[in-house]
């Protein structure tokens, strides 16, 4: 069966470009600097830093009486790393006894798991081998022993098709996920009334096994936990065409499922979370239309067409209603990730926009910009109109509904303190994202550390270090980036913006081996952290080391691999260094296939460079 992408959190931004473009200087013979590089001498930071210190404490007024989810999930990693096995116990199994299967989710351990374990962590995965070997039927251990040995496996293959991955990649990737279902298998075995780990082993069985081993150990784990929403979830995804399915699957799934559930059950969802696979599915099929905004909205909107039924139309509008038969607070939460991912899939706005206006009508709020029932504002429906108007680029628009939403949040009764301050701190990010459309970066690390503060998702906490980056703060950036990475190794944003802030303090060693480290790994910013080793080489006057990194990372000359733009820098680099070490034709050829990818100057200057020389030497010769 072929591998989807995990199931990450849904995001709702793209917070900061993940391709680094580079730029061509002015030089004849200089090969191209990257966009971010070389700024001037950082200025003295202590009054900035008591600003930014000052807006965070405005915006986090209420110090917490409690203790975060994800707090309690830091403590366990640490007790394990610690070899106190028996507090990592008492808190995971505290939590565990604390959670409710409730309509959508399992919570809160499904987050708290997640929280704990950090991927490639030698030390941890060395104790967490001591735990399990102290007691192997213990369910708790195995358990977060599988889930690192999941989230290892996808951080190593990253989430590319198989086709663009490298092979050492793809081979740790199986081996992680083969330690992975051992363990799942066996905490199943030493409990099965852990409703997450029958989601886990889902996961695990998606990723290396064939279509009647996921529909297997779909119907088993159903069978334990017929209301567990995320069950049926990742097998609708897992029947996408994509990855072996077909609509007809997906639709006998969701008929199966939903069609045949009580009036008002949760799994009625599913009719909303199958529309937005179906967009996503629309979507991807217009694809090579991506640059004509037209042309991929009339694309999409012949294949939805096709593919989404009058009869499915009804049912989504149906299960909106929902929201006044159940808990709405859980409604919101679940709804929220299906409203934002449908935001943002390219070509879709005219369904995106009518299926936002059919939640606000079913939640009784208002899509406006300025409501005319301010009473009835509703945080989810002004946050997903927020980033409708951010992803159309109206910065102030989305800024303002932002506000909105934080009044909605302040006026609505959660079920716990916790999360209606992971729902601020929701907001929070978003409006760190505006802050950094407009230059902000004061206030955007302002409001990102005030997210995290409140005990929103670490993932973005990149933020704050690039933040201090772009202000030349060096010596802050290298340790918000630090502590990022040391919350989370996965965080490959935090080690690119630390090897360029270590590349600015001179520390040369130190920013080699954090874009080694980042241009090793799968992900959207290799290429730029490839291209920004090569200039460190050059600009040491290593064009021999520079050299052996162009050649290195072959991804750099394939387009299907790598953005044309980076592609032209890295053919356009290498010319440079050929040229310097005197292999002319090399030189050339590169610069030749440099042009192929984009009009740099400085590619084309030394075209012409090297064919006078080659000229004068095939004269003389």
């Amino acid at each position: 069966m072929a591998i989807p992408s995990p199931a990450g959190r849904s995001r709702i931004h793209a917070l900061v470009t993940t391709f680094v473009v580079t730029f061509a200087v002015a030089a004849l013979m200089r090969p191209l600097l990257s966009l971010v590089g070389y700024p001037a001498t950082p200025s003295p930071a202590s009054a900035q830093l008591r600003a930014i210190d000052a807006e965070v404490a405005e915006l986090v007024v209420k110090p917490r009486d409690f203790e975060l989810t994800s707090d309690k999930a830091l403590r366990v990693r640490n007790a394990i790393k610690q070899g106190d096995y028996a507090t990592a116990r008492r808190i995971a199994a505290n939590v565990l006894a604390n959670s409710r299967l409730q309509n959508w989710q399992f919570s809160p351990f499904s987050d708290f798991i997640a929280g704990i374990v950090n991927v490639n962590d030698t030390v941890l995965e060395a104790h967490l081998n001591a735990w399990v070997a102290q007691d192997q039927n213990d369910a708790i251990p195995l358990l977060i022993r599988a889930q690192y040995y999941c989230d290892t496996a996808w951080f190593e293959r990253g989430g590319n098709y198989i086709s663009a991955i490298q092979a050492s990649h793809l081979a740790s990737f199986g081996r992680h996920m083969a330690k992975a279902y051992v363990d799942v298998e066996a905490a199943l075995k030493a409990d099965d009334n852990v409703p997450y780990g029958f989601y886990l082993k889902l996961r695990v069985v998606q990723a290396t096994g064939t279509q009647p081993q996921m529909t297997n150990a779909f119907d088993s784990a159903v069978a334990k936990f017929p209301g567990y929403y995320p069950l049926y979830n990742i097998m609708l995804t897992t029947l996408e065409p994509k990855w072996g399915g077909s609509v007809a699957a997906m639709y006998a799934f969701v008929e199966r499922h939903a069609g045949h559930a009580a009036d008002y059950s949760p799994l009625k969802l599913l009719y909303v979370t199958f529309y937005r696979d179906l967009l996503n599915i629309a979507s991807g099929t217009c694809y090579p239309n991506w640059r004509d905004h037209d042309r991929m909205a009339q694309c999409v909107g012949s294949t939805m067409e096709k593919i989404a039924t009058r009869q499915l139309e009804r049912q989504v509008a149906g299960a909106f209603q929902l929201y006044d038969h159940t808990d709405k607070y859980q409604f919101g939460v679940a709804v929220q990730p299906l409203l934002l991912d449908m935001l943002k899939t390219a070509g879709a706005e005219a369904y995106s926009g009518g299926i936002l206006q059919l939640a606000a009508s079913s939640m009784h709020s208002d899509t406006q910009l300025v409501e005319d029932r301010p009473r009835n504002t509703n945080y989810v429906i002004d946050n997903a109109v927020s980033q409708s108007w951010y992803m159309k680029g109206f910065y102030d628009n989305a800024m303002q509904k932002d506000r909105e939403a934080l009044a909605a949040v302040a006026a609505t009764q959660f079920p716990t303190e916790e999360e209606k301050a992971l729902a601020q701190a929701n907001i929070y990010e978003n409006i760190a994202g505006t802050y950094n459309k407009g230059g902000q970066y004061a206030s955007m690390i302002a409001y990102e550390k005030a997210a995290i503060a409140l005990g929103g998702p670490t993932q973005y906490e990149y933020l704050i270090c690039y933040g201090f980056y772009r202000l030349k703060d060096y010596d802050e950036a290298m340790r918000s980036c630090s502590k990022a990475i040391d919350r989370d190794a996965s965080d490959l944003q935090a080690r690119y913006w630390r090897g360029v802030a270590y590349r600015e303090a001179g520390r040369n060693d130190a920013a080699l081996a954090d874009l080694t480290a980042v241009a090793d790994a799968e992900g959207p910013l290799r290429a730029g952290a490839a291209i920004d080793l090569s200039m460190i080489h050059f600009n040491a006057n290593d064009v021999r080391g520079a050299l052996d990194v162009l050649n290195k990372y072959t991804y750099l000359y394939d387009p299907n691999l790598t953005v044309k733009s980076n592609v032209a820098v890295g053919y356009n680099n290498r010319c440079y260094a050929y040229m310097q070490l005197g292999e002319l034709k090399k030189a050339l050829d590169d610069c030749t296939a440099s042009l192929k990818y984009g009009s740099l100057p400085d590619a084309f200057r030394k075209q012409q460079e090297l064919l006078r020389r080659l000229g004068a030497h095939e004269i003389s010769g």
